[in-house]
């Protein structure tokens, strides 16, 4: 057996509980589901990751320093007062559903130019959900992996008189 084919099958049959078991929850927190929910009524708080929808008006007036025809702004809270948020930008979005990644730039925005607000939660049913897929495919790859993983045969075939 040649010498490659020797080594992935040793790295197969090393393949342990632990990691098996460590892996899903490390998957979770890297690529968990997130949805984005109404504020509470006490306000948004500095930190907090939110998404606003602009009104036409608000799409129309920010739009030399968002981009035009800007309709979601998505960022994190890092200055709240009576008549604006200023959010560390990391993403925008147009009227036509276009996206655009940003770098956490601060943009003020108006509190009258602002339709919705929602707050940035992670969704307990999604990411169950996900950690449900990569545990089964967890299982099926450590499967099929030890199903034909072996080194059965290795040593060359033997005829039916048990000679080689």
């Amino acid at each position: 057996m040649p010498c490659a084919e020797l080594h992935v099958l040793r790295a197969a049959r090393h393949l342990t509980w632990r990691r098996l078991v460590l892996a899903p929850p490390v998957l979770l927190l890297l690529g968990g589901c997130y949805t984005y929910q109404p504020l509470p009524a006490t306000g948004p708080a500095v930190g907090t990751r939110v998404q606003a929808t602009l009104t036409d008006a608000g799409s129309d007036s920010l739009a030399s320093r968002v981009g035009p025809n800007v309709e979601l702004v998505d960022g994190d809270i890092v200055a709240v007062d009576s008549g604006s948020l200023t959010l560390a930008v990391r993403e925008i979005e147009d009227h036509r559903g276009n996206r655009d990644d940003w770098q956490g730039e601060p943009v003020a925005v108006p509190r009258h130019f602002i339709r919705e607000l929602e707050q940035r939660r992670m969704s307990v049913g999604g990411t169950g959900l996900l950690g449900g897929a990569i545990a089964a495919g967890l299982v099926a790859a450590t499967a099929a992996i030890s199903g034909s993983g072996t080194l059965e045969g290795a040593g060359g075939s033997r005829g039916a008189s048990g000679e080689q």
